[in-house]
């Protein structure tokens, strides 16, 4: 049976340090609109320091995963807002539906993430950022299109270890 197409963004799986903490940010847009969904991957703010942002496909350091949903206008922006996210570290496990078609090679490399607000995924055959590491498949994926993988963020501003 084929896999459903249903990007929904990022879920963390486990943790093993055996539970993982939420952390709070604060967003904070210069009079522009912030959408972020529950498992969107997060990143620092490029252009104010200390504030959180959406991550893209171009995004080399990873902050973590939303646990928070945000609609801000621009106005709401400017003020900022709090929001909580899983933050990438080497021990959270996260799961992410594939972009493309999922092969078994595809595992234990490093690959990129793909897609914009709310529809997050694994862009499993990129590597350009590589700031993802896939460690294996959820066992109720079959392989192939839409395949639903397991990973750790590999690239972390959370954690710098992760750095390039």
């Amino acid at each position: 049976m084929a896999n459903i197409d249903n990007p929904n963004g990022f879920q963390l799986i486990s943790s093993l340090y055996g539970h993982s903490e939420l952390v709070q940010g604060n967003v904070y847009k210069a009079a522009a609109v912030l959408n972020i969904a529950r498992g969107d991957a997060v990143i620092e703010d490029g252009a104010t320091a200390g504030k959180v942002d959406l991550a893209v496909a171009a995004s080399g350091l990873l902050l973590g995963v939303s646990n928070d949903i945000l609609s801000l206008t621009a106005a709401q922006a400017l003020v900022g807002a709090p929001i909580l996210f899983y933050p990438a570290l080497p021990g959270n496990v996260f799961e992410g539906q594939c972009e493309g078609t999922y092969a078994l090679t595809y595992r234990y490399n490093a690959c990129d993430i793909i897609g914009a607000t709310g529809v997050m995924e694994v862009d499993e055959n990129a590597s350009s950022t590589t700031v993802i590491y896939v460690i294996g498949e959820d066992p109720n994926t079959e392989i192939g299109a839409n395949s639903r993988v397991q990973f750790i963020v590999m690239k972390s501003s959370f954690y710098p270890v992760l750095a390039d």
